[in-house]
């Protein structure tokens, strides 16, 4: 490559990194993810084993069953109360989903018709062409959408048995991993790629994953305000709206404000001065858990301006589904790595 220049090299690195991070997002991270996963189960279960082992002489393998399963029975508590409860208000919305659409189209024709009066249309003509297109749109969903929903339902069920066999999988190598974690770090330190790999780790442990960390935090958080918020409204769909809109808030720019704007807006129209005080609270509160408590966790570490951060989320999205919400910032984190880490050494 002495025949390139500086900036071909850069570019040629660059591309070389777009293509390697894709394809390991794309084929090789759904193969270890049961394994990525049991290790950073037993990174937080290790110092628990450690001390049974030191103090009562347990195994450590034992001591981690031990962690594991105290573990899994909170979280296996905690998991069931909250589906169950997200279960119930999504059938309660869906039993009472024909009164939200009778109320939606009362209001929706009530401003068609303030517009037929201020265009000086015959009445009932923009309500007409908007009855048009949801009709349209219903055809649409019932034509392809339920039925595209029908073949994933029944590929889920069909799944059941994989995602079972994948947890006792990844049960067992938390325990693998708990035993035997300091000869892994032993072996991987006297390996002739540990230099290299140890310099790209390290960079990502201070960006990717502080990036991810705070961002399940902040979510939290704001998803725990949101639903506290909604139930002193009387909202009875506190988690599935406090859970929406925490991930909504989760993109850069756009926020809680597109939600809660309007909202406070048909709140104070509706002289519900209440809820649209409570709502008006909230989204003071949440804005100042992300200025103040992100850059606190990040520290500086990151440095993604938001534009590219709403570039590498959108085409994240499209590239991995939902799971790109994530995985699109973390491989752009990864591709500045590799690329500072290739600017260093030169």
């Amino acid at each position: 490559m002495e025949y390139l220049t500086k900036r071909q090299k850069k570019i040629l690195c660059w591309i070389i990194s777009v293509a390697a991070v894709y394809l390991g997002f794309r084929y090789l991270l759904p193969l270890f993810i049961p394994f990525i996963f049991a290790y950073f189960i037993a990174w937080i279960l290790r110092p628990f084993a450690a001390i049974l082992h030191r103090y009562l002489h347990i195994p450590l393998m034992v001591g981690g069953a031990v962690g594991l399963l105290i573990l899994l029975v909170g979280a296996g508590s905690g998991i069931y109360f909250l589906g169950q409860m997200f279960i119930n208000q999504l059938s309660e919305f869906f039993k009472n989903f024909p009164i939200y659409q009778e109320y939606l189209q009362t209001q929706v024709e009530g401003i068609c018709c303030g517009c037929d009066r201020f265009f000086r249309l015959p009445e009932g003509t923009i309500f007409e062409t908007f009855s048009a297109g949801m009709e349209s749109v219903g055809i649409q969903i019932r034509e392809k959408f339920l039925p595209a929903m029908t073949r994933r339902t029944l590929k889920f069920a069909a799944g059941i048995a994989v995602a079972v066999g994948t947890i006792i999988i990844t049960l067992t190598s938390v325990l693998l991993w708990i035993k035997d974690m300091e000869e892994y770090k032993k072996g991987l330190k006297r390996s002739e790629f540990y230099p290299e790999v140890h310099r790209i780790t390290k960079q990502l442990s201070e960006t990717g994953i502080a990036y991810l960390k705070t961002q399940l935090i902040i979510m939290g958080i704001i998803a725990a305000l949101c639903s506290i918020a909604l139930f002193l409204i009387g909202n009875p769909y506190t988690l599935i709206f406090g859970i929406a809109m925490a991930l909504f808030d989760a993109f850069p720019v756009l926020g809680l404000g597109l939600i809660l704007g309007p909202w406070i807006l048909i709140e104070l129209l509706t002289k519900d001065f209440f809820s649209a005080a409570v709502l008006g609270t909230l989204f003071v509160v949440c804005q100042l858990i992300r200025e103040f408590l992100e850059p606190k966790l990040l520290g500086g570490k990151l440095g993604i301006p938001p534009i590219y951060s709403m570039i590498a989320m959108y085409l994240g999205v499209q590239l991995f589904g939902i799971w790109g919400f994530f995985l699109g910032p973390l491989g752009f984190v990864i591709l500045r790595t590799i690329n500072r880490t290739s600017e260093e050494k030169s």
